[in-house]
């Protein structure tokens, strides 16, 4: 059993954690145990201890970094032969009263149930807001080269992508491949597969040609259109590390009308913008303010039109690591960048019959900057 220095939320405090790690990247972050079945973490006193089943006992002790696995099973036991409800805070509640720990803090997202029966049966609880674990917004070593390798993978897949539009054939307004119309859920299989193939899950994919890419976050649907913009916007989690990556490009395939263009230029001038104001001690509501101010210089309002917001209508970006959205933020909320947070820089303007745009890197804060880890063209017309 490894053993890692204490990542307590904060030093004094118990830390108790209820969830499965596939999907609770605090839980796996603390003990780097992969499990789909609902387990308990607690910190207190300095120690790691992870409770689980029997079925997980096994392979806890052998692959998670903590300092003692202990076995649901004896307390279930006490439970049964006393004729009382077998539940995991039942179990919880006789392992913390042995060690008399009654106050813990959790996460925001605590389960309400498991609360609610805790504080019934005395226990403190304080909610902590993310980051729960602060140490997470700023990557070690080897969590900043697995988003690297994610976006090594995920740059192979845009390059598919791209290709793909670039070898389809114009006929009228749409695009044909292979002597079929290139339809956006066709390109985003072709995107899921090759990731796939790399041990990656990429499982919402936008592909989003022309009026559709003015809803940032729709993913796209139908034949794929010539001469409008297409946002391909990718984001994969590695299977075999559980990190991120991010990454977005627009293209026309054909040839692009001059309003398009300037929407392209402006968002471009906007990222490299941002980048040039990222670096250690940055504040990121500041950022996004020189991003938004940027845009309304160069004549992009931001209005509502036929009950849709226009215009730059997103923050300028995000941390990533074993979630892909996480603090910090770079937008309207105040917040502070520091070296060592992987983040992503990702302006974009979105007009309804006019195109939408959407530029993404990931970069790494340094002391004096940021460190791309795109190296992906940005080229509009393809």
């Amino acid at each position: 059993m490894a053993q890692r220095e204490s990542i307590r939320a904060d030093h004094g405090e118990n830390v108790l954690i209820i969830g499965e790690s596939e999907t609770d990247a605090d839980l796996y972050y603390a003990t780097r145990f992969l499990v789909s079945v609902t387990v308990m973490y607690l910190e207190a006193e300095g120690k790691k201890t992870l409770l689980v089943n029997d079925l997980e006992y096994g392979r806890a002790g052998a692959e998670a970094e903590v300092d003692e696995i202990v076995s649901t099973t004896p307390y279930e036991d006490r439970l049964r032969a006393a004729d009382e409800p077998v539940r995991l805070t039942t179990v919880l509640d006789l392992y913390l009263r042995e060690r008399g720990i009654r106050s813990l803090t959790v996460p925001a997202g605590f389960p309400a149930a498991h609360a609610e029966r805790l504080r019934e049966r005395g226990y403190v609880l304080k909610l902590r807001d993310d980051p729960f674990f602060p140490a997470r917004t700023v990557k070690r070593p080897d969590e900043i080269r697995a988003i690297e390798d994610t976006q090594l993978h995920n740059e192979a897949a845009m390059d598919l992508a791209v290709s793909i539009l670039r070898e389809s054939e114009i006929r009228g307004d749409l695009l044909y491949h292979g002597g079929k119309v290139l339809t956006a859920e066709r390109l985003r299989l072709e995107i899921q597969r090759f990731l796939l193939e790399r041990d990656c899950l990429a499982a919402q994919p936008i592909v989003a040609g022309g009026d559709q890419g003015a809803d940032p976050h729709t993913r796209g649907s139908g034949p794929l259109p010539a001469h409008k913009t297409i946002i391909l916007d990718i984001f994969p989690r590695s299977l075999a590390t559980l990190y991120w990556g991010d990454m977005t490009r627009t293209v026309v395939r054909g040839k692009a009308t001059p309003e398009a263009r300037k929407l392209y230029r402006d968002v471009l001038d906007a990222q490299d913008l941002a980048f040039s104001l990222l670096k250690d001690g940055a504040e990121g509501h500041k950022v996004h303010e020189e991003v938004s101010r940027l845009f309304k210089d160069r004549g992009n309002a931001n209005e509502e039109v036929a009950g849709k917001k226009t215009g730059f209508i997103h923050s300028t970006g995000h941390g990533i690591g074993l979630d892909i959205h996480e603090s910090p933020r770079i937008g309207k909320i105040e917040s502070r960048i520091a070296e060592g947070q992987v983040v992503t820089v990702e302006p974009g303007l979105y007009y309804p019959g006019v195109g939408a745009v959407r530029l993404e890197d990931t970069v790494v804060i340094t002391k004096d900057g940021c460190r791309n880890l795109n190296v992906f063209p940005k080229v509009l017309e393809i």
